[in-house]
């Protein structure tokens, strides 16, 4: 099936050119630029990549796509009322998200998150007024005191609390197959024959993916994990967040993904400092993983001499702001063995 354009923008209220006074800062989120790289690969000859910045999105993440659809769909079905408190088990992103939104809407929220998190995304959160729970981040998914568990057991025991869960939650891929799909398609003009982006939870590659082999079966999809998610192997810690897993989220269509790469912390943190200082794009380390993925896939077409002509289009999942002290800090990757 394809989408047409009234479905985007029944779909995907942002869909559209921006322009104009906004009613709230919401109808900022979405169609984030599409541009070119270009000093980041100049060894390779005859290929386009393109950044998806999804850290132009108002809070800085592609993660406010799916904080805004999941609470829109649970107020179209009448879940969630007006005073009531949301709550959230995130890598921060999700979280920071939803506490935009609802501080516009006017919902409490409860964050529950892994210790190892950015210092600077435990104050943006406060500062939108929601509530922090900090858990051990060596917790497997299944412990009752990890991250997501707590996140279950306080909707459970409390009147008014309500679990949106963007690991099950439909709205999670919906927002990236109505909106960021169909905004790369649009802004390449269909011309991209790679798509690669970061697992984490599946619902960024499952929702966009799922939009463009709908338009081009021919369309590969490349996913990019850290060495230690479940995605990639035997399951041990990594730095990178916010993608990765000990347990497959169910919003994960595995079946669409043509190919995964398994990059490690080094070559993470290595990539993306060199794309901001050569690109001039400041951007979380998650994007790293995105990047040093592309690398591979270039070096595997030009093996193959099947560069000339390509066009590969990569996201960049978050801000690197929010990781100042840590990717960006010398000190930090020097006490980590970097």
């Amino acid at each position: 099936m394809s989408i047409t354009s009234q479905d985007q923008s029944r779909q995907n209220p942002c869909s559209g050119t921006r322009s104009g006074i906004y009613d709230n800062v919401l109808e900022a989120v979405g169609q984030t630029p599409l541009v070119k790289i270009n000093r980041l690969f100049s060894e390779f000859t005859g290929v386009t990549v393109l950044a998806k910045l999804e850290y132009l999105n108002p809070n800085g993440s592609m993660k406010d796509r799916i904080a805004l659809k999941m609470i829109e769909l649970a107020e179209k079905e009448g879940r969630i009322q007006p005073g009531d408190t949301l709550v959230e088990p995130t890598s921060g992103n999700t979280g920071l998200g939803l506490a935009m939104a609802c501080a516009v809407k006017g919902y409490k929220l409860i964050i529950t998150m892994p210790m190892k998190m950015s210092e600077e995304k435990r104050r943006l959160l406060r500062a939108f007024g929601a509530e922090l729970i900090l858990t051990p981040t060596e917790l497997a998914f299944d412990h009752p005191d990890n991250y997501i568990e707590v996140a279950k057991r306080l909707a459970r025991e409390n009147e008014r609390t309500h679990l949106l869960n963007q690991y099950e939650n439909p709205g999670n891929p919906l927002a990236h197959y109505y909106g960021t799909g169909p905004e790369i398609w649009q802004q390449s003009e269909g011309k991209l024959d790679y798509f690669v982006s970061g697992v984490g939870t599946g619902g960024t590659i499952s929702g966009v993916a799922k939009f463009l082999k709908e338009q081009n079966p021919d369309i590969k999809v490349i996913g990019a994990d850290p060495d230690g998610s479940i995605y990639t192997g035997d399951v041990h810690p990594y730095l990178v967040e916010g993608i990765g897993y000990d347990f497959y989220p169910k919003v994960f269509n595995t079946d669409i993904v043509d190919t995964l790469y398994r990059i490690g912390d080094k070559a993470s943190f290595a990539e993306v400092r060199r794309l901001a200082k050569e690109e001039g794009i400041l951007a979380g380390g998650s994007c790293g993983t995105v990047v040093a993925a592309v690398r591979k896939l270039l070096n595997n077409l030009a093996e193959k001499n099947e560069l000339e002509g390509k066009t590969v289009v990569m996201m960049t999942h978050d801000t690197g702001r929010n990781y100042i002290t840590k990717v960006y800090n010398d000190d930090w990757l020097k006490e980590n063995g970097f």
